[in-house]
């Protein structure tokens, strides 16, 4: 089975799980305002896991 047909039935799996990560990078910048390293990795998580989102969400059925 190739990854295209895999990534699309998994495709509702993989958007719940970017919009949780987007959550969670969001919730640790939140709380660590002003510390320096995790302010960056939440930005870096949420930034990593929208791009992810938006291309799930675009994915289309294989032929």
């Amino acid at each position: 089975m190739p990854i295209n047909q895999i990534l699309y039935n998994n495709k509702q799996k993989l958007i719940l799980v970017s919009i949780v990560a987007i959550v969670v990078g969001a919730l640790i910048s939140y709380f660590n305002y002003g510390t320096e390293p995790w302010e960056t990795i939440g930005g870096l998580i949420c930034g990593l896991f929208f791009g992810m989102l938006i291309i799930f969400i675009s994915l289309k059925q294989p032929n």
